[in-house]
């Protein structure tokens, strides 16, 4: 392929994430936009142009994830036959199993585009978190009827308004999308270049901000745990840094959680509550994960992809609204939930090797976990919101999960994704 087409190509992909942002900032101003159906669009015409550049089966990953993918088109088929209409099964594909072929990008990129990947991804959900930063301090009228129409909140008035900062797609995508961006902040952090590294704490810094306003307790517990698990791997596992250090950050974050509850204590009462209750959220919704295992039609194969999805409303009784992991073992079986889970174990097991062969005279051995913490702390946050909610549904926000499967599978593989383009010019 022409080398050019292929920079329009990944060019393209690197900027999809900002695309996105500005189709939902033109839909409060122009409501006959169809956010879903534009999106989808764009992400087609991506996912092709991913699909003829990077598709690849070289790994044992690639091979089980290849699998799942087929795994979740056929079973439309049986999806149909348990009564679930097309259009149901249809529309599940653009919202769940287009953004699967980004795994194919995070396989394929290399360094210069993951980068640029990652850039894209988190300045659009910076700019999501700006956005709704201002239409919650502003509240202007024509804000608040757009939250009301769009069901972000119950009752049209700024006081409701601002119980959680919802942005332009609601309190849930936004905490997913900003508890996703402080783990792809760590990717900057850990970047040699001092420029980089600078543009990674104002990252950092601002996702977590956004995070605690969208006031997700699942998206910020994630976002918490992905803070500690970079620290952890910093200090202990690099040794990148003294220990010290980790006990320095961990009293100046205890002093500062004290002042915050002296001095604004109903603040520290509203998070607190909040992530309390996240045991809590788990009792609310096993009621509905009980109905949906216990009439499930098939265990081994499930009951086919988006049978159990909110699209399904009224042709099926047993709805998964609130649990992504559950949606997806009845929706894929036994057999689809081994395919998908195979991967994500093997992407922890090899993560926790020790790789002696890319050594240096800086370092005895590698550890393959250093390799890829970004990457397993996006795919962790999505496996532990998934328990709660359906983000890996959720158009807006899956593609960046399988990204960063990807592009772990390429990195714990020692993959090496060479920059044809840049060759090129330098013959």
């Amino acid at each position: 392929m022409d080398t050019k087409l292929k920079k329009i190509i990944n060019e393209y992909n690197c900027l999809i994430y900002p695309l996105f942002t500005l189709i939902y900032f033109f839909y409060v101003f122009v409501s006959s936009v169809r956010t879903g159906i534009t999106m989808t669009f764009f992400l087609a015409v991506g996912v092709v142009g991913i699909c003829i550049l990077h598709f690849t089966v070289k790994t044992i990953e690639d091979k089980l994830f290849g699998l799942y993918v087929l795994f979740n088109l056929v079973s439309g088929i049986w999806c149909i036959l348990y009564g679930i209409p097309f259009s149901v099964f249809f529309g599940e594909i653009s919202t769940t199993l287009l953004p699967m072929l980004l795994y194919y990008a995070g396989r394929g990129f290399d360094e210069k585009y993951a980068a640029k990947y990652y850039h894209g991804f988190v300045i659009a959900a910076l700019l999501m978190g700006t956005i709704g930063a201002v239409f919650y301090i502003w509240a202007p009228q024509f804000y608040i009827d757009f939250s009301y129409v769009n069901e972000f909140i119950s009752k049209a008035d700024a006081q409701t308004m601002r119980v959680r900062m919802n942005s332009i797609i609601g309190s849930g995508p936004m905490g997913a999308f900003v508890a996703y961006s402080t783990c792809v902040s760590i990717y900057f952090l850990r970047q040699k270049e001092k420029k980089e590294r600078l543009i990674g704490i104002i990252y950092l810094l601002l996702s977590v901000l956004f995070s605690f306003m969208a006031n997700q307790r699942s998206a910020m517990f994630c976002m918490i745990l992905s803070i500690v698990f970079y620290e952890l791997v910093d200090v202990i596992v690099d040794r990148r840094k003294p220990v010290r250090l980790l006990w320095i950050i961990v009293g100046g974050v205890s002093a500062l959680l004290l002042c915050i509850f002296i001095f604004a204590r109903s603040v520290f009462e509203k998070f607190w509550i909040r992530l309390a209750s996240i045991p809590d959220g788990f009792g609310e919704r096993t009621g509905s994960w009980v109905d949906a295992l216990g009439n499930m039609k098939n265990i081994w194969i499930g009951d086919g992809l988006g049978s159990h999805g909110h699209r399904a409303a009224g042709f099926q009784p047993y709805i998964v609204a609130d649990g992504g992991l559950i949606k997806l073992y009845t929706e894929m079986g036994i057999i689809g939930t081994i395919l998908i889970t195979s991967v994500i174990i093997m992407v922890y097991i090899k993560s926790l090797k020790t790789d002696n062969k890319n050594a240096t005279n800086d370092a005895a051995s590698v550890k393959m976990i250093s390799l890829v913490v970004p990457e397993l702390a996006v795919i962790t946050s999505a496996i532990l919101m998934s328990i709660g909610s359906n983000v890996l549904e959720m158009e807006l926000c899956a593609p960046i999960v399988y990204f960063a499967l990807g592009r772990a599978v390429q990195k714990l593989n020692g993959v090496q994704v060479i920059d044809k383009e840049q060759d090129i010019m330098h013959e």
